[in-house]
């Protein structure tokens, strides 16, 4: 990993004693995908989730936004980080869905 890639942190439930460890996740942009920010439509065709599965995970507070008025923004890095820390799990379970912070 190089100095200046992004990097994910999130607190990961750990087993049964409610205690939660940090992990730290490399977020890599996808090559030829020049923007930073994309709105919920494009994240959803970028990640193959459905735009109202990711417009909950956004109202749940799962997924943070930049908001433009009625416009929802999110960071490509953000989308990598909550694919990556959400892997196997249930995305329509907000109890099963870990947030990015």
């Amino acid at each position: 990993m190089t100095s200046n890639s992004p990097v994910c942190y999130a607190n990961i439930p750990s087993g049964t004693s409610g205690r939660t460890h940090t992990e730290r996740y490399s977020t890599v942009q996808p090559a030829g995908f020049g923007k930073i920010g994309m709105t919920i439509e494009e994240a959803a065709d970028y990640t193959g989730i459905g735009r109202n599965t990711l417009r909950r995970l956004v109202d749940w507070g799962k997924i943070p936004v930049l908001r433009i008025g009625r416009k929802s923004i999110v960071r490509v890095d953000v989308i990598c980080c909550f694919m990556q820390i959400n892997e196997g799990r249930d995305l329509l379970d907000r109890n099963q869905v870990l947030a990015v912070k």
